[in-house]
């Protein structure tokens, strides 16, 4: 019998599978954000103090792309306005959708969103940063989303600065998606 030859093949299969592990729990590790939550805006879903789980690697250049969903909510990378910031907002249009609010609701593409995580309603803009031009609350708004873009809204409708202020943001601004809690 040949020990020897058994025992390095054996060392070399462990050492491969170490390896293989390594390279799979660095690909965790780096693929998870941590992100703590500043602000108001997603209350009452996530109150500021708040620390979420984002999966992020789906959103690294050169990986495939990860499917988004209506209600998703995902970390990304506010426009250039508002000086590197990230927010953290809820996908409600994807693109070519028809975002439209009226009397305090939103629909899109034509069906009214039963949005059970919503504080307040939803109006044209931030009353937070508009404050003298109150709508009426019968106020209409439409916007179309543009391809490769996402429309965000804060679950906090009245405080929230998103995508009734900036529009549409590119699918490339996205940091990841939260999975937890």
């Amino acid at each position: 019998m040949n020990t020897d030859g058994n025992s390095i093949n054996l060392n070399s299969r462990l050492l491969i599978i170490l390896v293989i592990g390594a390279i799979i729990a660095t690909g965790m590790i780096i693929s998870f954000d941590i992100v703590e939550i500043s602000g108001d805006s997603m209350q009452p879903t996530l109150a500021s103090g708040d620390s979420v789980l984002v999966w992020s690697l789906p959103y690294t250049p050169g990986f495939p792309e990860e499917n988004l969903d209506y209600g998703d909510i995902i970390v990304i990378a506010a426009p250039d306005s508002m000086d590197n910031v990230l927010m953290i907002k809820r996908i409600v249009g994807l693109e070519n959708d028809l975002i439209e609010i009226m009397e305090g609701q939103v629909y899109r593409n034509g069906e009214l969103l039963h949005e059970d995580y919503v504080l307040g309603m939803t109006l044209p803009l931030n009353l937070q940063k508009e404050e003298e031009r109150m709508p009426e609350w019968d106020a209409e708004y439409a916007y179309t989303v543009p391809e490769d873009h996402v429309y965000l809204l804060g679950d906090n409708r009245l405080v929230s600065s998103d995508s009734r202020e900036y529009g549409a943001l590119p699918l490339t601004s996205i940091i990841g998606r939260m999975i937890f809690p």
